[in-house]
């Protein structure tokens, strides 16, 4: 069988390409092409992005911006006069799409809604593309006209940049939701703000709904089960989907119930169970797991040794990596009351990740990115590594970042390596199912076939770097709360009487009365003596709970509701009484 025939048999294409003699081919809608606009490449290693094995030593052909053709190297010729494109040793997947991200918010020490303007979102969108991810789902934190704009220019190819999808402004309970994003949530009571949202959302031409269950971390007010449940009965009357953000097990579980599409968080609170699992795969909901979100923040306690390589380096400036890195912005981050909690979180998110995708729950790539500590396009990357540390199988990982969030986003055309399928794709230099590491060297670009200068992408974004320096001020306050901290380190290891450790004792008489650490104490002789203990910020409680705990040491035995104990010399019995109060005890001591 001659090429063109064999071709022709195995894809059952109209397309006269293969071993043709002929100047022209024609597209997936039998439109007659240039030969400037075909293109053959050959020699590539393909992951499709639906989860189909790999393909080795492909050749395929683009027309007009479509892959008209798919086979194997020997049995697909290169059309007379098409360009031809060698990716021998490349591998090539979809371009990646993101269904949270929160574009324009974060300058790179700061991060909130005061940053956001037409130049940080459009930056962020260029950072994004740089990293071969084209399609985002800003999901709540769009305030404006600016996100709707900027998503229509796109559109249009008027500006470059991964194409935009807008939840506009996101909806939390009163009181509840980020507080960095107090002012833009639109923050509801029940059913009726509800639905008047979601109409008022769909007037302005949202792609989807975002909604916060909580504060992001499991605090703070929650949205009420009539809220939440008008809200996504109200959305998917328009025809919008609803994403939702949740901390708690129980809290997904009645979202799920309700309807909700999609969970662009990872549940942290404990170990997802079976319920949840067949309950979303029953109802197609969707996780976006958003792992580095939950990983920024505790993670520069630890100065990865992610912060600062070269992929990070190509996008972001060395005065924000050497910002992270400081010893000030380190010690901010190990000094978190909440240090460990944060990592135990950490860990149930990646347990839970590796049950749902084991089970068969429906996985997409979610970030977060632009959040405070995380970084646009870069954090793409890492994300699909810690999903793979997580467990998930690498094939999996990019079926998560392609074809998943494609189709939920509703683009039909990307995705997928595939015939009848617009030609945006990546050619890696290595291949990141024998490493997911591998993925952060993206390689090059192709859009509808055509490479990209990636670089140009990037070239003109302005980064604020005058936010991104450490002041004496801030040295200096950096310098007294690790001294505090190492206070009270060194206090952590001596015994506690209740809140406090031991301090110097005050002597009536020749009797060792204690104190608590750090207070000080003024003696009067009696008789009665009478001893003023001050220490600020003590409770009345915790002075009580000190004294009940510490006399005993000193050989006093509760007599009532005060203490007694026999004078060492005269033998005598001494009666010693404390009156607490916030930051005080008085204590008076008599002789019978």
């Amino acid at each position: 069988m001659k090429p063109c025939a064999k071709s022709l048999a195995a894809m059952m294409l109209m397309v006269l390409l293969a071993g043709c003699e002929s100047e022209t081919g024609k597209d997936v809608n039998g439109k007659a092409a240039s030969s400037s606009d075909v293109s053959y490449f050959f020699g590539a290693r393909i992951i499709p992005g639906d989860g189909s094995p790999a393909m080795e030593d492909m050749s395929f052909i683009v027309i007009n911006g479509k892959f008209t053709a798919i086979e194997k190297r020997r049995e697909l010729n290169a059309p007379k006069g098409s360009a031809r494109i060698e990716l021998t040793g490349r591998t090539v997947t979809p371009v990646f799409a993101n269904l949270q991200a929160q574009p324009g918010m974060n300058n790179g020490a700061q991060y909130g809604p005061k940053n956001y303007n037409r130049d940080s979102l459009t930056a962020d969108l260029s950072r994004y593309a740089y990293y071969g991810v084209m399609a985002v789902l800003t999901a709540g934190t769009d305030s404006g006209d600016l996100a709707f704009s900027v998503r229509d220019e796109l559109r249009q190819g008027k500006i470059k940049g991964a194409r935009l999808f807008t939840a506009g402004q996101g909806i939390a309970a009163k009181g509840g939701g980020p507080q960095p994003l107090a002012d833009i949530t639109t923050q509801v009571g029940g059913a009726a703000d509800a639905k008047k949202t979601i109409a008022e959302l769909a007037d302005e031409k949202v792609d989807a709904i975002k909604l916060w269950m909580d504060d992001g971390n499991g605090k703070g007010p929650k949205l009420k089960a009539d809220a939440y449940t008008a809200a996504i009965e109200e959305a998917h009357k328009h025809n919008l989907k609803v994403v939702s953000e949740v901390f708690d097990l129980n809290d997904a579980k009645e979202l799920v119930k309700a309807g909700v599409n999609g969970l662009v968080s990872s549940i942290r609170d404990r170990e997802v169970d079976d319920a949840l699992i067949a309950a979303m795969k029953e109802k197609n909901v969707f996780l976006a797991p958003a792992l580095t979100a939950a990983e920024a923040k505790f993670v520069y306690a630890d100065r990865p040794n992610w912060l600062g390589e070269q992929t990070m380096r190509e996008v972001y400036p060395p005065q924000l990596l050497g910002y992270l890195a400081d010893p000030v912005s380190v010690n901010k981050f190990k000094r978190l009351s909440e240090l460990g909690d944060l990592r135990q979180q950490y860990a149930t998110a990646l347990k839970n990740l590796k049950k749902f995708s084991a089970a068969g729950v429906k996985i997409a790539l979610g970030t977060n990115s632009g959040a405070a500590d995380t970084y646009p396009g870069y954090f793409e990357l890492r994300e699909m590594i810690a999903m793979a540390d997580a467990g998930m199988p690498p094939m999996d990982v990019i079926k998560a970042a392609t074809s998943v969030p494609a189709a939920i986003l509703g683009l039909n055309d990307v995705g997928v390596i595939a015939v009848g399928k617009t030609a945006n794709f990546l050619a890696m230099p290595q291949n990141a199912l024998e490493k997911m590491s591998n993925i952060k060297d993206v390689g090059i670009l192709y859009l509808n076939g055509a490479e990209q200068e990636r670089t140009a992408l990037i070239q003109d974004i302005k980064n604020n770097t005058q936010t991104l320096r450490i002041t004496e001020k801030e040295r200096a306050a950096d310098a007294q709360a690790e001294a505090e901290a190492a206070r009270q380190r060194e206090e952590a290891k001596l015994t506690h009487y209740g809140k406090f450790p031991l301090g110097p004792s005050a002597n009536v008489r020749y009797l060792p009365v204690p104190t608590p650490k750090g207070s000080k104490f003024d003696l009067k002789p009696g008789p009665p003596d009478r001893i003023t203990v001050s220490m600020r910020g003590a409770s009345a409680a915790e002075l009580r709970d000190f004294y009940a705990k510490a006399l005993p040491v000193y050989k006093w035995t509760a007599a009532g509701n005060c203490w007694q104990r026999e004078h060492p010399s005269s033998k005598k019995s001494e009666t010693l009484c404390v009156d607490a109060s916030n930051n005080s005890a008085v204590i008076q001591i008599s002789e019978k």
